[in-house]
This record gives structure tokens, C-alpha cells and sequence, in this order.
């Protein structure tokens, strides 16, 4: 017999999903930039505190930030004896391919708002840079010593700007090409640098 604690946990997943499916109906209809946290609100039948209570920001909608604890899992099955750029070029494609097939269509049906949307595209470069401490975070707990710490800032930064691109790109071309070859292709230029 379901619990009172497996009711509230029900019912929030619930309220997380029709707030999430609502606004994303209104993006695809509206654009990002035209629909506000209290037209989503209303639309999806909550309030705009409820709303907060599920998601930070309509931003937070489309570009999700993985936990600390999902990039620790990616970081520790790449060995941590590699160059620190190679540890994060696997980390990255072993990101990507952790995506099924109903995450990845869902994936691009959220980055192809980021691509329509001025405001999200800056915003990305927001994301990006959170996603990147979480790196930094999983990759000193195990790393060999790859030289000081600004190498690390700067090979991870530079790494989470092209996942960017690589999402970014993957979504411009509507996912006619594979993430993992739109991937290979932005992180060869990565390492032409």
C-alpha cells in the first residue's frame, strides 16, 4: 500500500513534469524570449511560487545543469593517469553517449529553443561555466599532477565551451548529424589549438 511519502512524491513528479511539458509547449508556440514565469504558471494550473519551487528559472527549463554527483560517475570511469585534456575529451563523449534515444530527442527539442533565443544563447555561456567548476571539482579529487592549477581552469573551460558547441552545432542542423560526430568535429578543432 502507497505511502503518504509516496503520494507527495507523486504528486510533485507530476507538478515537475506538467510545468515542464507546459512550458515547453509555449516556448515552441511563443519563442523563449515572449513567455514569461507567470504565463507558465497560470497555463500549467500552479503558482508562480510553485513554479519556483520545481525550477529556479524558466532557464533552468531548457538548459539543465548535470549534479556533482553525475559528473563525479562520468570522471571516474576515465582513467585519471591520461593528459588532463584527453580525460575530458572521454569525459565528454562518455556524457554524450550516456543520452538514449527518448533523452536525446528530448535534448534537442530543449537546445533547439536555445538556438532560437538570443537570451538563452548568453545565457549558455552561464551554464557552461557552472558545468565547468563541477569538472574541475570531479577531476582534482582523482587527477595526476598535469601542472598548476590554471592549466586545469583553462583546459576545462575551454572544453566546456565546445560541449556547448557541440550542442549547439547538433541542434542548428536538427540533429540531421549524430551528437557523436558533431563531437569528433569540434573537439578535433579543440585540439588544433
Amino acid at each position: 500500500m502507497p505511502t503518504t511519502q509516496d503520494w507527495r512524491a507523486r504528486k510533485r513528479d507530476e507538478t515537475h513534469h506538467r510545468i515542464y511539458e507546459t512550458a515547453m509547449q509555449l516556448f515552441r508556440e511563443r519563442g523563449f524570449d515572449h513567455v514569461s514565469v507567470g504565463q507558465i504558471a497560470t497555463a500549467a494550473g500552479v503558482s508562480v511560487p510553485t513554479f519556483y519551487a520545481h525550477f529556479p528559472s524558466k532557464e533552468h527549463i531548457v538548459m539543465q545543469i548535470p549534479s556533482q554527483v553525475e559528473i563525479d560517475t562520468v570522471f571516474h570511469g576515465v582513467p585519471a593517469d591520461l593528459p588532463l585534456a584527453e580525460r575530458v575529451r572521454r569525459g565528454i563523449l562518455a556524457w554524450l553517449a550516456h543520452y538514449d534515444e527518448p533523452e536525446r530527442a528530448e535534448l534537442l527539442d530543449r537546445w533547439r529553443i536555445v538556438v532560437a533565443s538570443p537570451v538563452l544563447r548568453n545565457r549558455a555561456a552561464e551554464f557552461e561555466r557552472t558545468t565547468a567548476g563541477l569538472v574541475l571539482d570531479a577531476i582534482r579529487q582523482e587527477a595526476a599532477d598535469d601542472g598548476p592549477p590554471v592549466t586545469h581552469d583553462v583546459v576545462v573551460t575551454a572544453s566546456m565551451s565546445a560541449y556547448t558547441q557541440i550542442i549547439l552545432q547538433w541542434a542548428e542542423d536538427d540533429g540531421r548529424r549524430s551528437m557523436e560526430e558533431v563531437a569528433e568535429t569540434v573537439l578535433a578543432a579543440l585540439r588544433q589549438l
